[in-house]
């Protein structure tokens, strides 16, 4: 016998070998399965306690009131079933919220301060919720065993809105008209000790930089937490266009002169230079500019004035003027 045929004859004989122990382990395990079947069978007809997490969710709160607590978003329920039950509904339950209809719990008085705090068992859910979650399970307690709401008197405001946008022209460029906001005011909804404290609302911050065309959009408004907005975000408009370097001659007006005196400024006088948008070029006229030279300014020990721009046209940019200071001379009528 060759040393190849010598190789074949010993790998049958362990591959005999290897089945008949093979078959015997197999037949093992179907009889440890089928046990452990019976078993757990057994185990599923007894009555087990445990614990399940439950969603829920409120609705139709009364309309002149206002909630400023938070309300549990979840309960921890302990029940008790079957075991075959509990595992049915361990895998099938898809979790959905319990819904509970604030206006129809019986809400009793537990204090009254700033606001009303009523209180609701949650032990008088227990037939709703068994209903929902299976009638073969028995409901043992629930947490949290009470429900608080504190309510408040909804009351209205109308209050403006304010820009938090950072919007930076680009080179050679001004915003014409400033940042336009539609609607400039909302009105507001909530408790009473909230909204007395309110007097604005902002957009949410943004940076526009570099801008060298007219930018809209709407933009939503910083949420205030406990607080209704009429509207949720406004219109945006900010319009830029190229702008040109202006000046003009505009005369000093004198204020708060005595009766009995003549106030003379040299000169009487000033050039006011600005930046303006090239379609504003020719709006500017030195009626819309007010410079004054006011007489309780005056230091008599002091041949010069200071000179004021009390007023200019909004839609012009870096103000500046010379000059400054004028030379004055007091005469009597």
């Amino acid at each position: 016998m060759d040393k190849k045929n010598i190789v074949d004859h010993i790998k049958k004989f362990f591959a005999r070998r290897k089945f008949k122990a093979d078959k015997k382990f197999i037949i093992f395990l179907i009889f440890v399965l089928i046990s452990t079947i019976f078993w757990l069978l057994n185990q599923l007809e007894k009555e087990y306690e445990t614990d399940v997490t439950f969603p829920v969710r409120y609705i139709n709160f009364p309309e002149d009131k206002i909630l400023v607590n938070d309300l549990p978003k979840h309960f921890d329920i302990r029940v008790q079933g079957y075991g075959y039950k509990l595992v049915e509904y361990k895998i099938s339950n898809t979790f959905l919220p319990f819904v509970i209809d604030v206006n129809s719990l019986t809400l009793r008085l537990h204090s009254r301060q700033d606001y009303v705090k009523l209180y609701s068992l949650t032990r008088n859910l227990s037939d709703k919720i068994e209903q929902q979650i299976s009638s073969e399970l028995q409901i043992l307690s629930i947490q949290p065993d009470t429900l608080f709401f504190d309510f408040a008197d909804r009351i209205n405001k109308r209050v403006p809105v304010l820009s938090k946008i950072n919007a930076i022209p680009a080179t050679q460029y001004m915003i014409k008209n400033g940042v336009e906001i539609n609607p400039d005011s909302i009105t507001i909804s909530g408790a009473n000790p909230i909204i007395d404290t309110i007097q604005q609302v902002f957009t949410q911050k943004i940076e526009l930089n570099n801008l060298n065309k007219d930018y809209s959009n709407q933009v939503p408004l910083q949420k205030i937490n406990h607080v209704d907005f009429s509207d949720k975000e406004v219109e945006i408009l900010i319009s830029v266009e190229k702008f040109t370097e202006g000046n003009i001659k505009v005369p000093i007006e004198l204020k708060n002169v005595p009766d009995s005196l003549i106030l003379r400024t040299f000169p009487n006088e000033i050039t006011v230079s600005y930046f303006i948008a090239l379609s504003n070029y020719d709006k500017v006229l030195p009626e819309f500019f007010e410079v004054v030279v006011d007489y309780d300014d005056l230091d008599l020990q002091n041949s010069k004035v200071k000179v004021k721009v009390t007023n200019s046209p909004e839609y012009i940019r870096s103000l500046r003027f010379y000059p400054k200071t004028v030379e004055y001379l007091i005469e009597r009528k």
